[in-house]
C-alpha cells in the first residue's frame, strides 16, 4: 500500500455534479455517551455529498441506469453502520464484542465518517463499472448514443488540462474522479456541549504516482485519500463575569462557546482532537466560570490558549457569544483563530521584556 505522501488526486473535471443526502438519521450501535457509559446506542445525523463527473449522460438519455442511486446509497450506509462490529472473532466474550463495537463507533467519529465515505465511493465505483458493462453489451442503444453525443458536444468546449466525462470514450461517468464529503453530528457527545460534536471530512480517490498516468492506476493503484477534516464542538454554555458595564460586573451572565479545529487529512493532528476533546471541553467550561474579563476578546484568547497549549492542538478557532448583550439581537460576540506558535511567540516576547508569560 502506498503512503499518503505518494498519492495525488485526479485532475478535477470541467463538469462535476453531486448526489446529496441531507440530515439522514442513523442509530449508532454505540456512540459517545454524555455520561461516558460504554456500549450505549446513540443518535447520529449524517449528510453526504458524493461528487462525480457527471450527470450529463443520465439527463440527456433520461436513463436511470446512468445515474447514482441515492436510495441505494442511504440503505448501504444504514446497513454498514448497523453491522459495524459484527462478525468478530468467535472466541470473544459478549463484553469484548460490545467493547469492539464501542471502539469502532463510540470513540472515534472519524471511523463513522470513513465507513460512510467507503459506502459513497464504493457505490460510485460500482455504478461506473455497471455503465461500462451495459455500454459494452448494448453499444447501439439509442439512449447510449444520445448520451455519448451529448458528452462529445460538451468535450469540444472543455478547458485544457481537465479530464472530461467522456474523455475515456463513450462512457457516461469518468472512472478516475470521485469525491465524498461527509458531515456527522453526534448531539450527545458531551454533557457540557449542547450542540454536540460535528465532524466533516472530504475524501477523494488518490492515485499512486508510481503508476504513471491516472488511467493506469485506476485498477491497482487507487486508494481513498482524506484531504480535509474539521471538528466543531458547539454550545458549551458557561456563566461568568464578562463586560465593562457596571451591571455586568455584579452578576454572572451566559456565554456560548464553540471550538473548531480544521486541518488536512493527516491522522496525527485529528487524533489529538479525538483523544482530548472530552477532557478539554470539561476543563474549558470549569475555567471559564472562574474568570472575570472585561472584553470578549480576552476570554476567547484565554480559551484558545487552553485548547492549544494545554491540550496540544495546533490551531483552534474559538467563538464566544453573549445572548444577553443586546436586547434585540439573539447573540453578539467574537470569533478568533489562534495557534500554538502564536502563544509561544507571545510568551517569548514577555520573557524577553522581563515579564511573566500569560497563565
Amino acid at each position: 500500500m502506498a503512503s499518503n505522501n505518494n498519492l495525488s488526486p485526479a485532475p478535477r473535471p470541467a463538469i462535476v455534479d453531486h448526489v446529496l443526502l441531507q440530515d439522514a438519521n442513523l442509530h449508532l450501535p454505540a456512540g459517545p455517551d454524555p455520561w461516558h457509559r460504554p456500549g450505549k446506542a446513540q443518535p447520529c445525523t449524517v449528510s453526504v455529498k458524493l461528487s462525480y463527473s457527471s450527470a450529463i449522460a443520465a439527463a440527456t438519455a433520461d436513463d436511470v441506469s446512468l445515474s447514482i442511486d441515492y436510495g441505494k446509497l442511504y440503505r448501504r450506509i444504514e446497513t454498514d453502520i448497523q453491522n459495524a462490529g459484527k462478525n468478530p472473532p468467535p472466541d470473544l466474550t459478549d463484553s469484548e464484542r460490545a467493547r469492539r463495537t464501542d471502539i469502532l463507533l463510540g470513540h472515534d467519529v472519524r471511523i463513522i465518517a470513513g465507513l460512510i465515505t467507503d459506502c459513497g465511493l464504493g457505490l460510485l465505483d460500482e455504478t461506473i463499472a455497471g455503465v461500462r458493462r451495459m455500454a459494452h453489451v448494448h453499444p447501439s442503444s439509442p439512449t447510449r448514443r444520445r448520451a455519448s453525443q451529448a458528452s462529445r458536444r460538451m468535450s469540444g468546449g472543455s478547458s485544457a488540462g481537465y479530464a472530461h466525462p467522456d474523455s475515456v470514450g463513450s462512457e457516461a461517468l469518468d472512472p478516475t474522479f470521485g469525491e465524498c464529503e461527509v458531515s456527522v453530528h453526534l448531539p450527545n457527545a458531551h454533557l457540557r456541549a449542547e450542540g454536540g460534536l460535528k465532524f466533516r471530512s472530504m475524501s477523494t480517490w488518490g492515485y499512486d504516482r508510481a503508476y504513471g498516468s491516472t488511467e493506469d492506476a485506476v485498477e491497482s493503484g487507487r486508494q481513498v485519500l482524506v484531504v480535509e477534516q474539521e471538528f466543531r464542538i458547539e454550545g458549551i454554555r458557561c456563566y461568568c463575569i464578562l463586560g465593562v458595564n457596571s451591571h455586568e460586573r455584579i452578576e454572572k451572565q451566559c456565554v456560548n462557546i464553540t471550538l473548531a479545529f480544521r486541518g488536512s487529512g493527516e491522522p496525527a493532528w485529528s487524533a489529538t482532537v479525538v483523544d482530548t476533546y472530552q477532557e478539554m471541553v470539561k476543563v474549558v467550561a470549569e475555567r471559564v466560570e472562574n474568570t472575570s474579563y472585561q472584553t470578549v476578546e480576552a476570554l476567547a484568547t484565554f480559551i484558545a490558549r487552553i485548547a492549544t497549549l494545554d491540550f496540544g492542538n495546533h490551531t483552534v478557532t474559538v467563538s464566544v457569544k453573549k445572548p444577553s448583550a443586546l436586547a434585540f439581537v439573539e447573540n453578539a460576540g467574537v470569533e478568533i483563530t489562534r495557534s500554538q506558535a502564536f502563544f509561544a511567540q507571545q510568551d517569548f516576547l514577555r520573557r524577553k521584556e522581563g515579564r511573566e508569560p500569560y497563565s
